[in-house]
């Protein structure tokens, strides 16, 4: 087995950060089962009758559930030396809410009521998966260095797709067929128990001992308003990197966060989409992710991550604006595995450029901020979407967020993101960037 793993994928389980990488890979094929039924939320609770407003609150809650929660994690974790056992705590605590929902349906009440259940369900224990994030980001940096973070994360990537593409279609197919609620039920359980793997991995995963940095004193009462604004200036100085892909990714997200909840809402009140037509999207979204990843692993190679990302980020409006004008469900799946083509590129380019610029000594308290600020984002621009359409209409919505989209990404044009520790700057400055 050990020669094999070594013979195709350069692991050496005798090395510890090889060993680390190995499980990453395993746990995320199990936990992409839970995932995937999780693709299904929306559609569970628009076959128990939720409105188009709860919808919008099941994506725009737990962003701001987030932010409640990631600052305060980020300084609860940074005060930890093992981080472990917290993060991966909270993370199967998160994971339990779906038995919860399998069990709901048990209780009689009427559809509308459960509804509101299994949404208030939901974004109440969102709070634990963004103190898990807050926590992951991190902990995977410290797990594997960084020069083999592009090979492991593109490895996750693509056993998760792969998994979520098989997974989407049969999932889809089983609720369709079978009755309404236990078919969702079965799933959810389903998908609990095969979390439960993934969390197995995970405890395998070796993680070493942070060191707890002295904690900034906050400034005092009668400092003056002067000194305040120089603090704010030096940490503003010292992390331009930082403070400009948190600005960046802010402006290109309010036309996706926006147009986030109106997907499923087109799909199933205009469109009449089955289960098993959300399934092989699905499907075929994540079949193109997987390509994508093999394809940008290799091109970012080339490119360089802030390259990269400043030539595929203005290409991500364009998913959102297409499936508003087109009218056919058919064409539609063609729109969706372009878009699997190009997302990978956005994502591995910026999670690498964003540990990048993430001062090391405290990576917790930067993840917190990051999420804080781009959460607050994420709350608001759902709940504005759905009011839009619910005014104009849902694909003129949709329509106007991919234009909102492409607008905003052009930020990382304007001001692009430069590091120290970055190897491609001089790339970046040959492109005039």
């Amino acid at each position: 087995m050990k020669e094999l793993l070594y013979r195709l994928f350069r692991l050496d389980l005798a090395k510890l950060e090889d060993r680390n990488a190995w499980f990453l890979v395993l746990e995320i094929f199990w936990a992409s089962m839970l995932a995937s039924a999780a693709t299904f939320n929306a559609a569970f609770a628009l076959r128990l009758g939720a409105t188009n407003s709860q919808v919008g609150l099941l994506t725009s809650i737990p962003a701001l559930m987030a932010v409640l929660v990631s600052l305060p994690a980020g300084r609860f974790l940074n005060s930890k030396t093992r981080r472990k056992p917290w993060i991966l705590g909270s993370l199967v605590l998160y994971r339990s809410v779906f038995l919860f929902i399998a069990l709901l349906p048990l209780i009689k009440l009427t559809e509308a009521t459960l509804a509101a259940l299994v949404i208030g369900l939901i974004v109440f224990f969102s709070g634990l998966a963004h103190f898990f994030n807050v926590g992951w980001i991190p902990l995977l940096s410290d797990v594997v260095p960084e020069d083999k973070r592009a090979g492991v994360f593109s490895a996750r990537s693509i056993i998760y797709n792969i998994s979520m593409s098989i997974c989407g279609i049969l999932f889809g197919i089983w609720l369709e067929k079978k009755i309404f609620p236990g078919n969702y039920q079965i799933l959810y359980a389903f998908g609990f128990a095969t979390s439960l793997l993934s969390f197995y991995y995970l405890l395998k995963v070796q993680v070493p001992d942070s060191s707890v940095k002295p904690q900034i004193q906050e400034t005092r009462k009668n400092a003056s308003l002067h000194q305040v604004w120089f603090n704010i200036n030096q940490v503003v100085s010292k992390n331009k990197g930082f403070i400009r892909i948190t600005g960046d990714t802010l402006l290109h997200g309010i036309g996706i966060w926006m147009v986030g909840p109106l997907y499923i809402l087109h799909y199933m009140r205009n469109l009449g989409a089955t289960e098993a037509w959300l399934g092989l999207n699905t499907t075929i979204l994540t079949t193109a992710t997987i390509l994508g990843y093999a394809f940008w692993r290799w091109l970012m190679g080339r490119w360089g991550e802030p390259v990269t990302l400043k030539r595929t980020i203005l290409l991500i409006g364009v998913y959102p604006l297409v499936v508003g004008l087109l009218p056919s469900m058919s064409l539609i799946l063609i729109a969706t595995a372009i878009n699997g083509l190009i997302v990978p590129g956005v994502n591995l380019s910026h999670f690498n450029t964003l540990l990048k610029v993430t001062p090391e000594e405290n990576r917790p308290g930067y993840t917190a901020v990051y999420m804080t600020i781009a959460n607050i984002g994420a709350f608001i621009c759902p709940l504005v979407g759905v009011a839009f359409a619910n005014h104009f209409g849902i694909a003129p919505t949709m329509i106007g967020c991919g234009f909102l989209c492409i607008l905003g990404s052009t930020s990382f044009w304007i001001w692009p993101i430069r590091s120290g520790n970055n190897q491609n700057v001089h790339e970046l400055q040959k492109e005039g960037a």
